[in-house]
């Protein structure tokens, strides 16, 4: 064996496992939504949870009001209450 393979080896053996993030939402649930900041708060439901898009985690929703459904990141969203 290498010198180059024992170290890799050694590298692979002490590297820590990295957390995978969560999602703050589960499926159902009622969330708040306000498309812009002067817009006003809506409540959707969330349909589908989406991975990191770049931006955050992500989650589809669908408005409880008329059906219409986008996919917004997990940072603009609140637990309705």
């Amino acid at each position: 064996m290498t010198t180059d393979s024992i170290n890799a080896r050694e590298r692979h053996r002490r590297a820590r496992p990295v957390a995978t993030p969560t999602h703050k939402f589960q499926v159902g649930v009622i969330v708040a939504y306000r498309p812009n900041p002067s817009g006003e708060r809506g409540h959707f439901r969330v349909t589908r949870q989406l991975p990191d898009g770049g931006q955050g985690l992500q989650h589809r929703i669908r408005s409880e009001r008329d059906g219409q459904e986008r996919v917004v990141v997990e940072a603009a969203l609140e637990r309705a209450g």
